[in-house]
């Protein structure tokens, strides 16, 4: 995170933080300029507009953006932001259309970002407004890994895959296990009273609330599936990583000695899943080799600023800043394309049992 040298509150030699960095409104204003500005963030996933002309309302930082696949198929993303006054063109959630009007002059706009009509061009304006320079203000990049949709602001920004880093290869046993891919369901929108920066620090690295936080839900997962949790649930002393793999990203993972330790650990998922996952692992050894299919298991990932996702039944988090004190949460859920209608509504419903607006652990978040 990049901070002006004007506010003294990072001491990088004790590991300490000025807490005025979550409620110092110049401090989030610097933020959304130089973090949200110009670093790659994600907006969307390909299944959210799967046909041409499909169209999704997302954010970058505050600003409201259009995410749209046009008749040819090709992505696209722009500041929902009427060229003329500044009105926004777009009002609904996600939809299909070829063209957006805006509601105020009647400005209308291709989904590649033209302006094709103008009321009273040639009348109030004899012709001479420059039609070819007033398309719709476009994202500097926008590109994707896995199916996952990433834009910035910034010309100047560094590939998305730069970005990435050594991060895509913990990304890939969440993201690119199947041969099909898959598809994200959501989202659930609700906001929180907190800074944007505690959402993602918590899955960047914050395992260490889970035995405190999470106990209860814990405990009443596991003793309606019939297990012990004195044997399931021992966080201080199970075996794994913390990774910082660079550019701010992080993720936590559980490490395994065994097959049949590493199933004994996944016991707590409901057992249509569990067989699923038995079921697929040759397919993901193929595709993602020995280590990342047996001997580990990604648990809680964010990558910087705004993507964060887990595991089990595989939430993906969507952060958007308002304010200094408030964050949006945008909850999605990774589904195998390839996976039975029976073995997706199972992940569906773990997921909102777990970490849905109303489920039990995020209760505890």
């Amino acid at each position: 995170m990049v901070i002006s040298q004007k506010y003294n509150v990072i001491d990088m030699e004790n590991g300490l933080l000025d807490r005025s960095i979550f409620v110092d409104e110049n401090v989030y204003q610097e933020e959304l300029e130089k973090i949200f500005g110009r670093a790659w963030l994600f907006i969307g996933h390909e299944s959210l507009i799967p046909n041409p002309n499909d169209f999704f309302l997302t954010y970058m930082g505050e600003d409201p953006v259009i995410l749209t696949r046009d008749g040819k198929g090709e992505l696209h993303a722009f500041l929902n932001m009427c060229r003329h006054r500044g009105n926004r063109i777009v009002r609904a959630d996600d939809g299909n259309a070829k063209n957006f009007m805006c509601a105020y002059h009647g400005w209308t706009f291709s989904n590649e970002g033209k302006l094709v009509s103008v009321p009273g061009l040639q009348e109030a304006y004899y012709g001479e407004l420059d039609v070819e320079n007033l398309g719709l203000v476009s994202v500097a990049h926008l590109d994707t890994y896995a199916g996952l949709i990433f834009a910035t602001w910034a010309e100047d920004a560094p590939t998305l895959e730069a970005y990435l880093g050594d991060h895509r290869w913990y990304m890939d046993v969440q993201f690119n296990r199947r041969d099909g891919g898959f598809t994200l369901i959501g989202p659930d929108k609700w906001i929180i009273p907190n800074n944007w920066k505690n959402s993602a620090d918590n899955f960047v690295g914050d395992n260490y609330h889970a035995p405190i936080s999470h106990r209860s839900a814990t405990l009443a997962r596991q003793q309606v599936r019939g297990h012990n949790i004195d044997q399931q649930f021992k966080p201080y002393s199970t075996p794994g990583q913390q990774v910082s793999p660079g550019n701010g990203h992080g993720m936590g993972h559980l490490t395994f000695e065994s097959d049949e330790e590493y199933w004994k650990r996944n016991q707590g998922q409901d057992q249509i899943i569990l067989d699923y996952e038995k079921d697929i692992h040759p397919e993901m050894e193929r595709r993602l080799g020995f280590v990342r299919t047996h001997r580990m298991r990604p648990g809680h990932s964010t990558l910087v600023p705004n993507m964060s996702w887990l595991a089990g039944p595989r939430p993906v988090r969507l952060w958007h800043p308002r304010g200094p004190f408030h964050t949006e949460v945008w909850a999605f859920w990774a589904i195998d394309r390839e996976a039975s209608e029976e073995v997706q509504r199972a992940y569906r419903r773990n997921g909102m049992q777990s970490f849905g607006p109303s489920g039990l652990s995020e209760q505890d978040d």
